[in-house]
């Protein structure tokens, strides 16, 4: 079963582009949730995968608030994590490719195999079982484990397991004749008998020479044994006597093992696959409850955010903070309330360099996207549908603005931002235009929101140009939906308070407040004279 999508879904998202992904530093936010590389790949592909379905929200959702108010649970099932990881490597093409090889280790690889899938399968069963589960997608899978065991074919696959696991115990060594000529080169091998005890030989120095691995590494070279460093033999010296002598060892164990790999043929039609499946959403849910978990520890908070559709289009967030000030764990994180509805829906952001207007703007962009794939989210309380598209223009890396110079890049990068937004997209533009003069800056910064206006787009412009919120009268005057707002970075007796208020910008503040900053005022510099 897929234990990230409801029953009946029609399993589809919107894959963010990478620019969204990038600005809202989600590699650094699954580096945080895992110290693993696959499950962060997983992580990544995940959360950057937007829902479409509130319904799918809602389950995952589910699933969350179980792993959250059962911490031991969580746990369970990340080690169900690792069991499956492992199985993996036996499924889908990889393991229909192994079936038609009957080398002794494939043998031992679809022994393996098997085995597992047993033992996840009574370990998922067990974990669920011990826990009262709320949560559909948990409840179906323990349903799913419990049939499973159930049947009478798996109840032959324990007691098949458990003989042919016992059968290769018993084999701890063998017993190799072989025949030289007078000059004592290999004529052949003669004969393999196999010992349940480890053998031993008479002369004490091969017994001393296996003990400290010289034997063993005798493939390696033929002048291996007696070596004091044995890494430093040449590996293109192969040992003639091993050479020899595999093909009749593994000759002799394929026929030992003939039983074994009988039995296994009766259950190469496991639904391996059906288990393997689980991996990247057990992984989604285990990482991250478990660092919601950490989240509330340190005393930042989370929510689940109640998904409901308003006719007015409302989505509203209160006392909600970026997440990766808690990754730093920054101290007296200042919370903010944010409200998009129909009739507000592009608001002009302004105020001092540092004052929090990046933080704010992105905090926002996480909170939505963390909602819409069925996350906690860093906040009091958040209601509505989350967005089901974040679009973003971000400052660009000067190295990739070579072809058309920077102005041109982000031309170029508004454009198709236009093309993908509609009603249902938040579009979070981040000091857009600031590489040319203030007036040319301005004229496009207005004809860029004029077409998101006809759009009915959800808007954070966050800008220098002051002057873009003077002009805002005159924008509500333009048809489309909803209205222009002003909303500034609040400063009080010249200190940042880094919460977000609607009001006008206002110019003398932020002008002393960057002097001030910078020791540049009249006063300032006049005590350094």
């Amino acid at each position: 079963m897929d234990i990230l999508f409801a029953e009946g879904s029609k399993k589809e998202f919107l894959e963010l582009p990478k620019e969204t992904v990038k600005d809202l530093a989600l590699e650094e936010i699954t580096s945080w949730m895992s110290v693993m590389v696959e499950e962060r790949v997983v992580l990544m592909s995940i959360m950057s995968r937007v829902l479409t379905d509130p319904e799918d929200m809602r389950y995952r959702q589910e699933i969350f608030r179980d792993l959250i108010e059962n911490p031991e649970l969580r746990d369970g099932l990340y080690e169900a994590v690792s069991m499956i990881r492992s199985m993996k490597e036996f499924s889908g093409a990889n393991r229909a490719t192994n079936l038609k090889d009957n080398a002794l280790y494939t043998i031992l690889q679809e022994l393996r195999s098997i085995s597992l899938y047993a033992d996840t399968v009574r370990f998922l069963s067990d974990i669920l079982g011990k826990y009262e589960i709320r949560s559909r997608g948990l409840q179906a899978l323990k349903k799913e484990m419990e049939d499973v065991i159930a049947t009478e074919k798996f109840s032959e696959l324990n007691e098949d397991v458990k003989k042919m696991m016992e059968d290769l115990t018993t084999v701890r060594s063998a017993i190799i004749g072989v025949n030289f000529t007078p000059d004592l080169d290999i004529e052949s091998v003669a004969a393999v008998e196999f010992m349940p005890v480890p053998t031993r030989s008479k002369y004490n120095f091969v017994n001393i020479a296996s003990s400290i691995g010289i034997l063993t590494k005798a493939g390696q070279g033929a002048q291996a044994i007696g070596m004091s460093h044995v890494n430093n033999v040449s590996s293109k010296y192969k040992d003639p006597l091993l050479v020899a002598m595999m093909p009749m060892v593994e000759k002799h164990m394929k026929r030992h093992f003939a039983s074994v790999r009988k039995v296994i043929a009766q259950y190469r039609d496991l639904d391996l696959k059906g288990i393997t499946d689980l991996y990247e959403g057990m992984v989604f849910y285990t990482c991250c409850s478990r660092y919601a978990e950490k989240l509330q520890e340190r005393g930042y908070g989370v929510c689940t955010p109640e998904i409901v559709k308003t006719e007015d289009k409302k989505w509203e967030v209160k006392g909600f903070y970026n997440i990766r000030l808690a990754m730093l764990r920054e101290k007296n994180v200042v919370k903010n309330d944010f409200l998009f509805s129909e009739e507000d829906r592009i608001f002009v952001l302004t105020g001092p360099n540092r004052g929090g207007k990046t933080i704010l703007e992105q905090g926002l962009g996480l909170v939505s996207l963390m909602a819409s794939v069925g996350l906690f989210v860093t906040a009091e309380s958040c209601q509505g549908l989350p967005f089901r598209n974040i679009l973003t223009h971000f400052p660009i890396d000067e190295n990739l603005t070579i072809n058309y110079g920077r102005l041109g890049e982000e031309a170029k990068r508004v454009r198709e931002i236009v093309t993908q937004t509609d009603a249902d997209t938040l579009v979070l533009f981040n000091e857009t235009y600031s590489t040319t003069s203030s007036s040319d800056a301005l004229y496009l910064s207005e004809d860029l929101l004029h077409i998101l206006k006809d759009k009915g787009a959800a808007v954070i412009f966050n800008t220098h140009i002051h002057e873009l919120a003077k002009d805002i009268p005159e924008m509500n005057t333009w048809e489309g939906r909803g209205k222009v707002i002003s909303v500034i970075m609040e400063i009080k007796d010249n200190v940042n308070t880094f919460r977000v208020k609607r009001a006008e910008p206002d110019y003398c503040s932020y002008a002393k407040n960057i002097a001030l900053k910078y020791g540049v005022t009249y006063e300032q510099m006049k005590e350094t004279t």
